[in-house]
């Protein structure tokens, strides 16, 4: 799955991934184009530093998270091939019209993407530690550990509704139903 070979973008691929994804096939070539231009060692996947030179994800405090959701949850031995990508890439493709909804871009699908960013242990459910981990990162050095803490029991003292002291899912998506997953979690594809 990770030789050039399988990255090949054969007609028949194209349109099997455009019909899945709901890119266009004009969208699916800029992709790939961007795919090939990141994979500089020209091997037919990205890695960890493939990813890590998008400026965006680098400077990003959550940059390394991202690529290892990236990376364990879509991808494969710590490579992603350009299929795991564009598929990867469909859920932030909008999906408000009807017509533009597939598997892969629905707002749970989206939650769940934003959901895995803190459930690294696949437990289904979002614990003290892990909410601690993410409030780290995006906080770096600024706040003290001991206010830390105090954000992340408070947040999870207001979300968890079934008394479990963590988060499920289905209480995360409660949280975010004013929020418009959609737009907050979809990026504009070049045409």
């Amino acid at each position: 799955m990770g030789s050039n070979a399988s990255i090949m973008l054969q007609q028949e691929d194209l349109q099997n991934i455009c019909q899945q994804t709901g890119f266009t096939t004009k969208q699916v070539q800029r992709l790939y184009s961007r795919f090939k231009t990141l994979d500089k060692r020209d091997c037919g996947f990205l890695t960890r530093e493939d990813l890590l030179c998008i400026p965006e994800v680098n400077i990003n405090p959550l940059g390394e998270r991202l690529i290892d959701v990236i990376m364990n949850d879509y991808g494969e031995n710590n490579k992603i091939n350009f299929k795991q990508f564009i598929f990867l890439l469909a859920k932030f493709r909008h999906g408000k019209v009807k017509a533009s909804t597939t598997e892969f871009n629905t707002r749970e699908c989206k939650l769940r993407f934003l959901f895995d960013m803190y459930d690294r242990n696949h437990d289904m459910k979002i614990d003290r530690n892990e909410l601690l981990e993410v409030l780290k990162m995006m906080v770096g050095g600024n706040i003290h550990e001991e206010q830390i803490a105090t954000i992340a029991d408070h947040t999870i003292s207001e979300l968890d509704k079934d008394g479990d002291k963590s988060i499920t899912f289905e209480e995360f998506c409660k949280t975010l139903e004013r929020i418009d997953a959609d737009d907050k979690m979809s990026m504009k594809f070049l045409s």
